[in-house]
């Protein structure tokens, strides 16, 4: 009887525990004229919180303007906040706590808001953010490739990324690897797409999108593969003290446009005409030969 009335009273402890210090957080909405809502996702210490006993809520100066738990939506597998907040002027700046019930803690965002009368943010595939600390707000894509697919050359440029493969490659289905942001997430259309795990057709150029860990940018990306239209031989004679070298290409396809880049600066342009074109009087330096999706880096000595 004693171990039953002992186990009774470590549950009921346990209970107050976990639950016992749950902020009374209300508003009373008949003193306020206009709103504002929020579809937020909520987040401690870079973890998306995950139960309906957590809450969140905004203040202004201290008052208690807006409350809400949890709400788990089915068609996102994810928790989200959806909040409404009270005012009777514009512009009021809005502060955020957020009340964890696993370790029954409060915690104050950092971020603030200023209220707008009916303004809207969030949605679920791109929630406003309630966190603390602040989350990462950048949605780059660090590096681009493909697995098992040799890059002859790339170019990422602006949000623009190009990458030249050899000809023999089924480009109807490639499996991308990329690098993001720190906690981004890369989409095609509204579709998550995971680094090495996807098969994607890149026939025609691909619209990707970002979005920030914070969901705040959402960035749009282009990447264009190019298959090699030939093959390239590629014949060198370094310069000495009285005449520069010279870079000699040789191409299966004539009126293809030849790039020379020293440095990753263009440097020269010609075409090849009768299945050559020769590069002359070159300084020493290291260059870069680009034709036709095919790229070759060459070293132009002086010789004494």
């Amino acid at each position: 009887m004693k171990n039953y009335i002992y186990s009774t009273l470590v549950l009921f402890f346990i209970g107050i525990n976990t639950y016992g210090q749950s902020p009374t957080w209300s508003v009373n909405e008949n003193n306020f004229q206009y709103t504002m809502s929020f579809v937020a996702f909520v987040n401690i210490d870079g973890t998306n919180l995950t139960s309906t006993n957590d809450k969140v809520a905004a203040f202004v100066n201290g008052e208690c303007r807006g409350v809400t738990n949890l709400t788990y939506v089915a068609s996102g597998d994810s928790y989200y906040a959806y909040l409404t907040v009270f005012s009777n002027e514009n512009n009021e700046t809005l502060n955020f706590k957020i009340y964890e019930s696993t370790n029954d803690v409060v915690k104050d965002v950092p971020k603030t808001k200023s209220f707008e009368i009916n303004g809207h943010y969030g949605n679920l595939f791109q929630a406003f953010s309630i966190a603390s600390p602040t989350l990462s707000n950048s949605a780059e894509i660090l590096d681009f490739n493909f697995s098992g697919v040799q890059i002859v050359d790339k170019l990422i440029l602006g949000n623009q990324i190009t990458l030249d493969i050899d000809n023999n490659e089924n480009v109807t289905a490639l499996n991308a690897i990329f690098d993001l942001s720190l906690g981004a997430k890369l989409f095609l259309g509204t579709t998550h797409q995971i680094s090495g795990s996807n098969s994607i057709d890149f026939s025609n150029p691909v619209q990707f999108q970002v979005l920030s860990e914070d969901q705040s940018v959402l960035k749009q990306w282009e990447v264009i593969v190019n298959l090699s239209l030939g093959s390239a031989t590629y014949y060198k004679k370094d310069a000495v003290c009285y005449e520069g070298g010279v870079i000699k290409v040789l191409f299966t396809e004539n009126n293809q446009e030849v790039v020379l880049s020293k440095s990753d600066i263009p440097y020269a342009t010609q075409s090849i005409s009768n299945g050559e074109t020769i590069f002359n009087n070159l300084e020493a330096g290291d260059y870069k030969v680009k034709v036709g999706g095919n790229v070759k880096e060459i070293t132009i000595k002086l010789k004494e």
